[in-house]
């Protein structure tokens, strides 16, 4: 039995992912935060043991776990939304914590290495990005995340182990946090209330959870190519398009309010990964359509 050890494991992507390699047959070290009510999220299954740390108790990972274990999943970070982005001490000590865990993760024997990127390691985008583009970060998140991604890497080249980062750009489904754009638009058409939003002219591309969460078992599972991967559907489109998806697909009778909100002064920001790394060295692809997304979603709410 392949054992992995997740921290974040109660976050959004975590959930998902826990379940997606208990169903796969793997033993499960979920890492939780003391007093996470998100725990009973995680199902209740032989194959999974939750260890109970704070981030700043990372380093002691392997007095909690007493097996050698295959693969070491990152995914927790403070801070990834609104001013805590920019709160320059909390995304050092992410990164500090993060570093730690890596290192505490090698003495238990993790040969493989999973981080969860983020596409604020660009920066601002125009245009289409691969993994190649340069990274300019504009927030304090993106900078540290970038940093853990870099001195990650090579503290993995210098210890013989694989490390490979799924860069993600804009995730939705079931579970994540009402404030994101699908969810906080989706639960206004329910509600039949004003959608005040953007032009929403900027190029977008959604990806739908469980399809993320393929993407990483295979990153976790196949033999390919360490470094980042972009992780999108490929579904390109202007942002409008799959917001009136949305209001079609709800029959909502909500006012659309289009330039009610402005840009920021930094200006308009497109999204548009060049997902061609993962597919070519994964066979991975989308498989959920961002309409039958929106619909598991109001299933699963409403």
């Amino acid at each position: 039995m392949k054992r992995a050890v997740v921290t974040g494991a109660t976050s959004f992507i975590g959930v998902h992912l826990v379940n997606r390699l208990i169903l796969e047959g793997w033993k499960v070290y979920a890492v939780a935060r003391k007093g996470s009510r998100r725990v009973a999220l995680l199902p209740l299954n032989e194959q999974i043991e939750i260890v109970y740390l704070d981030m700043e108790e990372y380093s002691k990972l392997g007095e909690s776990i007493k097996e050698a274990c295959d693969v070491f999943v990152s995914l927790a970070w403070d801070g990834t939304r609104g001013i805590d982005r920019s709160d320059s001490e909390k995304q050092k000590q992410n990164y500090k914590y993060s570093m730690e865990a890596l290192k505490a993760a090698k003495e238990i024997g993790c040969k493989r290495m999973i981080s969860a990127g983020s596409q604020a390691e660009y920066g601002p985008m125009q245009e289409k990005v691969n993994e190649l583009s340069v990274c300019k970060p504009n927030t304090e998140y993106g900078i540290w995340k970038l940093k853990y991604y870099q001195d990650g890497m090579d503290y993995a080249r210098q210890n013989g182990i694989s490390f490979k980062e799924p860069r993600f750009f804009s995730l939705y489904g079931e579970d994540d946090n009402p404030q994101t754009m699908v969810l906080s638009i989706l639960k206004d058409m329910m509600d039949n209330a004003p959608c005040r939003m953007t032009e929403c002219i900027q190029l977008w591309d959604f990806l739908y959870i469980e399809d993320a969460v393929d993407g990483i078992f295979r990153l976790m599972d196949m033999q390919c190519e360490d470094g980042a991967y972009n992780f999108g559907s490929g579904d390109i489109r202007p942002l409008k398009e799959f917001v009136m998806e949305m209001y079609k697909i709800t029959g909502s009778k909500s006012q659309m309010l289009f330039g009610a909100i402005p840009y920021p002064d930094t200006g308009m920001v497109n999204v548009c990964p060049d997902i061609s790394k993962l597919q070519m060295q994964t066979g991975w692809n989308a498989k959920t359509t961002f309409a039958d997304g929106i619909q598991k979603i109001i299933d699963y709410i409403w």
